[in-house]
């Protein structure tokens, strides 16, 4: 009774494998609805660890119904789909930006980071350090000061920024430009005021200051409109 059985099991295991090999493929080549718009090659940021880049991508209304190699793709292609040529460009997901300054703080990253500075000596040291490196006439960059972080005020100071003398004295031969965390002041040294042909008797551009002592000679700080005197040097 029992070898009779085991043929009759062994071909209804092949039946239902047959079953299901069919469906999947009806399910494979089932039509879809046309998307409204497609996507296509390119290299498209999926933001999915598993497959990081796709080819193509379908859209319908606000969704995307589909991500992958072109040729799954293209079924979603119906007579009204909007078909774009990527021809080879990046894309990637929409970016909400909360205003956070993206290039700031792509060239922050790119600068020396004076956000951990506890003192205006701390940043001072900082420049002294990156002079040593750089080439004569070469640009020293920094960004992420606050005067109100630091553990005390700087002396000499004029309305509680530090004044250029220290900072000039370690980096005599190479321009220094120091931009706020607010964004909306830079500190100079001598070189780079040289340079950008400030004096005392350069006036304050509209809408912008140069912060002088009481001798009218500039102290370093560029705030607001007055920060294009410093920055057109330094792409100049």
């Amino acid at each position: 009774m029992a070898r009779r059985t085991l043929p009759f099991l062994f071909a209804a295991a092949l039946i239902v494998s047959a079953l299901a090999a069919v469906a999947a493929q009806n399910r494979a080549t089932a039509p879809v609805a046309p998307a409204d718009l497609v996507l296509q090659g390119g290299k498209i940021v999926t933001v999915d660890d598993a497959r990081p880049v796709a080819e193509a991508m379908a859209v319908r209304g606000d969704t995307i119904v589909a991500v992958g190699p072109a040729a799954e793709i293209k079924p979603y292609i119906g007579p009204a789909t909007k078909v774009i040529d990527l021809k080879g460009a990046l894309a990637v997901p929409g970016l909400i930006d909360g205003h956070a300054h993206f290039t700031g703080v792509g060239l922050a990253a790119m600068s020396l980071r004076l956000a951990t500075a506890k003192e205006w000596l701390d940043i001072v040291n900082m420049v002294a350090e990156a002079a040593k490196k750089a080439k004569p006439g070469e640009w020293i960059i920094g960004r992420g000061w606050h005067q109100e972080k630091w553990v005390h005020r700087p002396e000499p100071s004029i309305e509680g920024f530090p004044v250029h003398d220290r900072l000039s004295r370690v980096s005599p031969n190479n321009p220094v430009l120091l931009t706020h965390a607010s964004g909306h002041a830079v500190f100079a040294n001598a070189k780079a005021m040289e340079l950008a042909g400030v004096t005392k008797t350069t006036p304050d551009p509209s809408g912008g200051k140069i912060l002088k002592d009481a001798k009218d000679e500039p102290t370093g700080l560029f705030n607001e409109r007055a920060q294009g005197l410093i920055t057109r040097a330094h792409d100049a």
